[in-house]
């Protein structure tokens, strides 16, 4: 029982590695230069941000934070209201956009279950001998 558990949770997390990997990164980067084009202009200028935190999100690594953060106001448009005082894109204006913020979510979920079940199978190799 223990054996079949362990060989399915190694192709699991095989599976999920391998689409956290080449599923993520691209579609991030794609983003990027999605965001770039229709959402800096109207969010991500000085009248929401200074000078020193468009300076530094505009840079390679932490450009995906911003990333990360219009994603996250895509999906759930509630988490933005309180700095920007309104819905940051209406999914039914560009559903291409909300679809690849949702397939991003899904992903990082499924990267999310990666790390529980790597854990999960490590403690059970390691308090098994």
């Amino acid at each position: 029982m223990l054996d079949t558990y362990l060989r399915i949770s190694f192709i699991l997390s095989m599976a999920m590695a391998i689409n956290g990997i080449v599923g993520l990164i691209p579609l991030l980067l794609l983003q990027h230069f999605i965001f770039k084009k229709t959402l800096d202009p109207t969010y991500f200028n000085n009248k929401y941000y200074s000078n020193y935190e468009i300076s530094i999100f505009d840079s390679f690594p932490l450009f995906l934070i911003k990333t990360i953060g219009y994603i996250k106001a895509i999906v759930f448009p509630g988490t933005m209201r309180r700095k920007f005082k309104e819905n940051i894109l209406n999914p039914k204006e560009r559903p291409v956009i909300y679809l690849l913020a949702l397939l991003t979510i899904i992903i990082l979920f499924i990267s999310g279950l990666i790390i529980i079940n790597i854990g999960v199978m490590s403690a059970v190799l390691y308090f098994t001998g």
